[in-house]
């Protein structure tokens, strides 16, 4: 198995993925994608939102934000997933992308960037549709009669087409984010501000590839340079509504890495005391804890955090069940004066400290 330098430490690509997980918040054991279950995915489903569908179908029915992960062979190499289902909190996308965005660091790629398109919801649709069609009216001379027999039935299907080959009218297209509903519109810009707060680089790229029958208001895409120097899309995702077997339909936000090399995640568990536990008091405090999630894994610290918790109480009792060593906790006013209440659950004892020096102190702890 290959690995990577990370400070002083080797550690192999497993080991990596597992630490992301458990730093943003994937502590549910592994799910694994079987061949049965790659080859259930219905035809028409591409092979990566079929294997997100799939883990969040493992997870069974939900009624609170819950986050799951899993793994698929892909090739000659490995999907990593991530998902959160019913998620219904803004951030917990950010979870989802941010996770995906860390694997796809640690298997290598370098100058990565989430691209991110949304294709609206129900109105957001019939709008592009209607532009689409007054497309395939005007240009159809200019079209191969393939794509114009594909545009009847599946005219999306057919874009996608003409843009993946390269055709010379892929400008000329209709775009689905010129044509969002006021509420698509209010979700794009309040991901793009969540992105910008929380520091995620992005970009815009309204072609990205998105499947008609499940995807809905977000397409996700992480690209990134490889080692052979090239620019690839080596994740993708967005928000889903899949029909399971039982009929019931899953709402959930998704992303699949695809790993270049094998990559075996079973039988390990995500059981590790952290040494520090993330809690936050208030959506303000919410978005520093989380970018303070980053700092503390690449730093090597064992940490745990409930930051999709709806309560205090309900993080507390995450933090005490976690056996954790200290508690760090941001308020309101440590998010404004950017500091934090560490308290020793040992001792009961808590003191303010800047954030910048809480790397330090909690690199000295042994989990």
């Amino acid at each position: 198995m290959k690995s990577f330098e990370r400070g002083r430490e080797r550690e192999s690509l497993d080991a990596q993925i597992i630490s992301v997980a458990r730093a943003y918040g994937f502590t549910n054991p592994p799910v694994s994608v079987t061949r049965k279950d790659a080859n259930d995915i219905p035809e028409g489903l591409d092979k990566d939102t079929g294997f997100i569908a799939t883990v969040a179908g493992k997870m069974g029915p939900v009624t609170q934000t819950t986050q799951a992960w899993g793994t698929a062979r892909k090739g000659n190499g490995t999907a990593v997933v991530f998902t959160a289902l019913s998620a219904k909190i803004a951030i917990a996308q950010a979870f989802v992308v941010k996770a995906a965005l860390s694997v796809v660091e640690a298997a290598g790629f370098a100058e990565t960037v989430v691209l991110i398109s949304s294709v609206g919801d129900a109105e957001s649709r019939r709008r592009y549709l209607r532009e689409l069609g007054n497309f395939f009216k005007k240009y159809g001379k200019e079209l191969p009669d393939d794509i114009l027999s594909l545009a009847l039935k599946h005219p999306e299907a057919a874009a996608t087409t003409i843009v993946e080959s390269g055709h010379p009218l892929t400008d000329s297209l209709p775009r689905t984010i010129d044509y969002l509903s006021e509420p698509s519109r209010k979700i794009m810009l309040e991901t793009i501000t969540l992105f910008e707060k929380l520091g995620i680089q992005y970009e815009l790229d309204a072609r990205l590839p998105y499947t008609p029958e499940v995807n809905q208001e977000l397409v996700f895409a992480i690209s990134g340079i490889d080692e052979k120097g090239t620019r690839v899309h080596v994740a993708k995702g967005g928000r889903f509504e899949y029909q399971g077997k039982k009929k019931d339909a899953l709402e959930l936000v998704g992303m699949s890495v695809s790993m270049p090399d094998v990559v075996d995640v079973r039988g390990t568990s995500t059981k590790q005391v952290p040494a520090c536990f993330v809690v936050h008091v208030g959506e303000a405090a919410k978005l520093k804890a989380f970018t303070l999630l980053d700092s503390l894994w690449r730093a090597h610290i064992t940490l745990g955090q409930a930051l999709l918790a709806e309560t205090i109480d309900e993080q507390m009792r995450h933090a005490r069940e976690s056996e954790t060593k200290y508690v760090a906790i941001i308020g309101q006013r440590e998010a404004l004066d950017n500091t934090v209440i560490i308290k020793n659950t040992g001792t009961q004892m808590q003191e303010t400290i800047p954030v910048s020096t809480l790397l330090n102190r909690m690199s000295r702890v042994r989990a």
